[in-house]
């Protein structure tokens, strides 16, 4: 059964027509220098959830609304990375967070300016992390926000929104989508290196950028009730996206064999 939490709407703006945008401009990183046989952990902190804002032309018809989806980000994550990370000659491992990871998630990854690095607090946890799991590396998976700390703002859209998200925008004066929704991969995926007691970003890729529509979309009965069969056409969507997150970050791994 699907979990739903709802929350009213704010702008009405026609949300569709900014979904282009660049990331804010980072140094590129060095990358990260492994011996073949090395052990990088797989690690998630995105919720099983996925976000629909609709914009209505009238204020008080937009609404946003949660859904819990039966989909694993975890197995999405291992599987974006496996095929690439064994052909480097690298055993990737599936990690969960530390409870103190997953409580410091909120300063580790939605408030944090990750362009910059990572925040003082954080970098202990994550180096704790790789003593417990035995690895030479991580590659963690989190949510990220729609502001300008992650990357170019949607403008027309809340900044609260976070994590993969759908957009629809209203017709006319009608609350029916106009166009096929558009995705939000507003993730953000790091390479860490560990270096104890500390731990640094040698990768990082933010999934804003991506802009894809939802295919095969087919408006159902009620917009802010959409059915979990429905919502299962998302699945192979957000995997593509997040494989190409991965693309980007892999490439900043070197090993030697």
């Amino acid at each position: 059964m699907t979990r739903a939490r709802t929350t009213a709407g704010t702008t009405a703006a026609a949300a569709l027509s900014l979904l282009a945008g660049a990331a804010v401009a980072a140094p590129k990183p060095a990358n990260l220098q492994l011996i073949a046989g090395a052990h990088v952990a797989v690690v998630n902190l995105l919720d099983p959830e996925v976000t629909h804002f609709h914009a209505s032309r009238h204020l008080q018809n937009s609404f946003l609304k949660t859904y819990t989806v039966a989909w694993s980000a975890n197995a999405m994550l291992m599987e974006a990375l496996r095929e690439r990370l064994t052909q480097l000659g690298l055993v990737p491992v599936a990690a969960a967070a530390t409870e103190a990871l997953r409580r410091a998630r909120e300063a580790c990854f939605l408030d944090a300016a990750l362009a910059k690095g990572l925040p003082k607090a954080c970098r202990p946890l994550f180096a704790q992390l790789a003593a417990a799991e035995h690895v030479d590396a991580i590659i963690v998976l989190g949510p990220g926000r729609n502001d300008s700390a992650h990357g170019d703002r949607r403008r027309q859209l809340p900044e609260y929104l976070r994590g993969w998200c759908f957009v629809t925008a209203a017709r006319g004066e009608e609350d029916t989508a106009d166009k096929p929704p558009v995705l939000l991969d507003l993730t953000e995926l790091l390479l860490i290196g560990p270096a104890p007691p500390s731990a640094e970003i040698y990768a990082r890729q933010w999934g804003g950028d991506q802009v894809q529509t939802w295919t095969g979309f087919k408006l159902p009965p009620d917009l802010k009730d959409i059915p979990d069969q429905q919502l299962s056409q998302l699945q192979p969507l957000f995997a593509a996206m997040l494989k190409q997150q991965a693309r980007g970050v892999l490439e900043h791994l070197q090993v030697t064999r």
